[in-house]
């Protein structure tokens, strides 16, 4: 559903609705992570992991570790493009990259540390909470960002 925002405040292309297509999106990931958060806290409490059957874990690893990876590089590429709307849609792509690390990390102790349940649910919660804290500090960076352009705007006119 953001990404659809996303789209639909990129076809209007105004820089005053990028700016606040770009507010609304920090406010809506505060909202998303509400069910992540839960989603977090059930995977630590059930100690629950996924199973991938052979070698699928390998190609899921190596498609997760490129997607953090293109995600890092397009978010710095294209922060300096300017365009709020653009650099939101990479912040979405960086928080689907944590999420897929989280899943990832879970598949991993599961299919190779499956009888130590602390362990997993241990790790579970660090990297739960390093994604959980990193989506808040992404989303209060993208408010104070809005913020200093809205300024920045206002001291011109």
């Amino acid at each position: 559903c953001l990404r659809a925002y996303l789209i639909v405040c990129y076809r209007r292309r105004d820089p005053e609705l990028e700016r606040r297509c770009y507010r609304i999106t920090a406010w809506l990931l505060f909202l998303l992570n509400i069910p992540m958060g839960g989603m977090i806290v059930q995977m630590v409490l059930a100690s629950s992991g996924y199973s991938y059957p052979g070698y699928v874990i390998y190609l899921s690893a190596m498609y997760t570790f490129y997607t953090l990876a293109m995600s890092v590089v397009n978010l710095v590429k294209f922060r300096k493009l300017g365009s709020p709307i653009l650099s939101a849609a990479k912040i979405l792509n960086f928080i689907a990259a944590l999420m897929s690390i989280l899943g990832l990390q879970t598949a991993m102790i599961a299919q190779f540390s499956a009888e130590d349940a602390h362990f997993r649910q241990l790790m579970n919660a660090i990297t739960g909470g390093f994604v959980y804290g990193i989506v808040i500090l992404i989303a209060i960076i993208m408010l104070l960002h809005s913020r200093k352009t809205r300024k920045k705007v206002e001291t011109i006119e």
